[in-house]
This record gives C-alpha cells, structure tokens and sequence, in this order.
C-alpha cells in the first residue's frame, strides 16, 4: 500500500505515522488547521489541533487527536493538558460519558499540576479550565443532576479550583437554570385530549 504524503508541519512535530492512521476526510480536515501550527512536539502539536479543530466546532478531529494523544505515556502535567483539549472536543461531540470520565481524571491529576499551571499563568489560574468547567456542564446541563451541584463545587473550593464566592455565585446561577428549566416543562406541557 502507497504511503500518502504527509505535510511538512506533521513530519516536523513527529507525527508522521500517526498521519498515515487518519482517513482522507480527516487528513483533508486537518490540513486547513496546519498554517502556524506549534511543531516544536507531538504534544504541542496535538494540542493546538485541538483547539483549533474545537474552535472550529470540528469536534469528531479534535477527538481523533486526543484519542491518539492519551494512548501515550507521559508526564502528569503534559497528559493534564492533552486531556483538557480531549475534554472539550469529547463534550462538543456529545460524547458526555467519555468526556466525565476524562474530567474526573483531570480532576484526579489536578493536585499534582496545580503549582505548574499557577506558576505558567502569573499566580491565577485560566478562567477555562475544562475538567472543571465541562463537568458542571454534563452533570447540570446534560444530566440535571442538580442535587450534585454543592457537592461537586465544595470539592472544588476544597481543591482550590475556584472560591468561596465564586461557588456562591454558580449555586446561584444553577438555581436559575433549574427554576428556568422547570417553568419551560410547565410552560410546554399539553394535556391529552
């Protein structure tokens, strides 16, 4: 069988027979992502294909390279980071049993990263951070698991994921969305004739 040809931005960062793995649709696909794409590693690489491929609600991409990026061995933080950009692109492709689980081993890894990832963004932490954010979103959004919400954002505060306030503010806001969700069903409810 003839090797494709593979892009000079993919031979670069190392990823050459992963490549000869994507079916035509996706190499296609993958080629519009690649000007100025980080090559300095495979990781760096999958990472930004990603979120590229994310931001472009290409989420079946995003999946494919975050699949081939968890198979790997690597450190915790490097494998923090390549699941982040696996979360999202698992959670826009509705695959929400495999992006919870994803999270909850990010959140896992969380403890072991935190002081990397405060000391690479001055002392904060990034206001996205998926694990965190995408499993409110499945529990809440996906599952209406309501009850869940405290207990899931106390784990948080007792991570230092967020704050006291500012898990005040999103048991605020998920209170809302219950009472808004339950109006709507009242609001659309048909008796039978």
């Amino acid at each position: 069988m003839a090797q494709t040809e593979v892009p000079k931005e993919v031979a670069e960062a190392g990823l050459d027979d992963w490549y000869q793995t994507l079916n035509d649709p996706d190499r296609v696909k993958l080629r519009r992502y690649l000007p100025g794409i980080d090559t300095s590693s495979p990781q760096a690489f999958l990472v930004q294909l990603m979120q590229r491929a994310t931001k472009d609600h290409n989420y079946g991409l995003s999946v494919t390279a975050g699949k081939y990026a968890e198979s790997h061995e690597m450190d915790d933080y490097s494998r923090f980071v390549i699941t982040e950009g696996y979360i999202d692109g698992l959670f826009g492709a509705e695959r929400y049993e495999e992006a919870k689980e994803a999270c909850c081993r990010n959140l896992d890894l969380f403890p072991l990263v935190r002081s990397r990832i405060l000391e690479e963004n001055g002392g904060a932490l990034p206001k996205h951070i998926a694990c965190r954010n995408r499993l409110i979103d499945i529990v809440i959004g996906v599952e209406s698991g309501y009850d869940m919400a405290d207990e899931i954002l106390t784990q948080y505060v007792e991570m230092g994921l967020i704050d006291e306030e500012e898990k005040a503010y999103r048991l605020q806001s998920i209170k809302i969305h219950r009472m808004q969700k339950t109006f709507d069903n009242l609001f659309i409810y048909r008796p039978k004739q």
